[in-house]
């Protein structure tokens, strides 16, 4: 077996198959576009095990890394389009004055050095192919992870926030609305009360003659 084999086995069953898996978790479904380069790479192993030229075999071998490669790259790729969905949905809910007092004030600050770093770790592998762009994602990805642990933090405080915000709000809002109807039921009975009170006596001297 070619040395280079074995190191390819190891990246391939300690950095994309737990990326692969991720993936699986995080979709409920397997991307099937990472079965082509997979399939190429085993079919390179394969045909490098039964090539006799020493240099058709290194090519071959060299061909499998690369294709492994291009995986990882992908699987980065689905995996950060996942995590900035997640990203969005969370600036979406918790605007920008709320950012700024989660964590005493601490969040806002991590929070915009990392996304600041995982979309220009984006946007230069987005000027690579896949084969050059493996570090690039590798390091967007990261980035992405440590933005989703600080939002899983800290959400559940700002929900917290906003549900005592809200509860207050509604609180003055009956308050107030109690206040209001009844000033105004106050007015209409003293708008109409002396009309009520005819209308009343008229009735009961109408019974009387009865």
């Amino acid at each position: 077996m070619h040395p280079q084999i074995s190191v390819l086995y190891s990246k391939y069953n300690n950095t994309l198959r737990p990326l692969v898996s991720e993936i699986e978790g995080r979709n409920e479904h397997f991307e099937e576009p990472l079965l082509l380069n997979v399939a190429s790479m085993f079919d390179s192993i394969a045909l490098s095990e039964a090539d006799t030229d020493a240099n058709s075999r290194e090519s071959q071998v060299s061909q499998a890394m690369s294709f492994l490669d291009i995986s990882i790259s992908q699987s980065y790729q689905y995996l950060i389009k996942n995590l900035d969905e997640k990203m969005i949905a969370f600036e979406k809910k918790c605007n920008v004055s709320d950012r700024r007092i989660l964590a005493s004030g601490q969040f806002i600050g991590k929070y915009n050095s990392l996304r600041s770093q995982a979309k220009e770790c984006v946007r230069r592998g987005r000027n690579k192919d896949d084969l050059h762009s493996l570090e690039d994602y590798e390091s967007a990805y990261k980035y992405y992870s440590k933005i989703e642990k600080l939002i899983d933090r800290e959400l559940p405080v700002q929900v917290m926030q906003n549900t005592r915000r809200n509860s207050h709000r509604w609180t003055v809002i009956g308050w107030f609305s109690s206040i209001f109807i009844s000033v105004v039921v106050g007015q209409i009975v003293n708008n109409y009360s002396e009309s009520i009170i005819s209308f009343f006596k008229e009735w009961m001297n109408v019974l009387q003659t009865y």
